[in-house]
């Protein structure tokens, strides 16, 4: 999603004291004296409309297909279940978007995303009045200026993973998300390493370790405007900065490869969410609620 590239490089700087031209801003600044960090990205609006466009448009080479329709954008995730980006604007509008987006679909489940903050308010009730399960609120958020808390353990190697390393990097993913460092189901690895193949042609996946232990692992989309999407820690290797590590990581790469863009998406008001904006990714470019509806 997003593998576009072009246009002016706004993240410049290199080596270990790396800067944005849109880092510090505020008279009398001098270098190595923290400034007022601007709240968003110079590039807002673009860059909102490149993300919001990722999740609109088809991608064939991932195998993500969207239709547009009056109430929204749909695609089929595949195990009984579609996804539809509601744009319908009112009340009124959501039980026959419901009823047609079911109908198009076949499917068992809907997964319902409202992006927008004001409208998920305005149609919640009806959306719950249709049946309608509300679930997390998902927020994407840019880098503004430098990241800060960069550090973590000298011991940190981090590689990229192809093809044939999948099933380790998923290995580590699952287990760092399940909070467990049991070894995953073998049908729950295949299917994650299917999913991670199919992204390949667009995303980059990387492997941290910690003296030859794999502890960590990072996923991003390639582009112009980056995406982290995965990010996760096993539970013995947490509260060391590793993933604050690799993620400053991704930052320097992104830098150095002259990005318009570099966001990661999270957990709307969680713990995750707090400390990326803690450490420089405070611009919200994209947000959405999430709801459940079953047939």
């Amino acid at each position: 999603m997003g593998n576009h590239r072009g246009g002016a490089a706004l993240l410049t700087g290199a080596g270990g004291a790396r800067t944005c031209q849109y880092g510090a801003v505020g008279d009398g600044v001098n270098p190595g004296q923290t400034g007022r960090r601007p709240a968003a990205h110079p590039e807002h609006d673009a860059v909102a409309a490149e993300v919001s466009g990722w999740f609109t448009a088809s991608e064939p080479e991932i195998g993500y297909e969207v239709t547009e329709h009056w109430y929204g954008y749909q695609s089929d995730l595949g195990s009984g279940q579609t996804r539809v980006i509601l744009r319908a604007g009112e009340p009124g509008q959501v039980p026959a978007a419901l009823a047609d987006a079911m109908a198009a679909s076949g499917a068992g489940t809907l997964t319902i995303w409202v992006d927008d903050r004001e409208r998920a308010a305005r149609l919640d009730g009806a959306l719950r009045r249709a049946g309608c399960q509300p679930g997390d609120a998902t927020t994407h958020l840019a880098l503004v200026g430098p990241m800060t808390d960069r550090a973590g353990p000298e011991q940190l190697v981090t590689e990229s993973v192809d093809e044939s390393g999948l099933a380790a990097w998923a290995t580590v993913k699952l287990q760092s998300f399940g909070d467990t460092e049991s070894a995953p189901a073998p049908d729950r690895l295949a299917q994650e390493v299917a999913v991670r193949r199919a992204e390949l042609a667009l995303a980059e996946c990387q492997l941290g370790l910690l003296n030859g232990e794999r502890v960590a692992v990072l996923a991003y989309y390639r582009g112009r405007d980056q995406l982290v999407f995965n990010l996760g820690t096993r539970v013995p290797f947490r509260h060391r900065g590793i993933a604050q590590a690799m993620l400053a990581g991704w930052v320097d790469a992104g830098m150095a490869d002259g990005c318009r863009s570099l966001i990661i998406n999270a957990t709307d008001g969680g713990a995750a969410a707090a400390l990326y904006r803690r450490i420089g990714f405070t611009d919200e470019i994209h947000w959405y609620q999430k709801y459940e509806l079953a047939r």
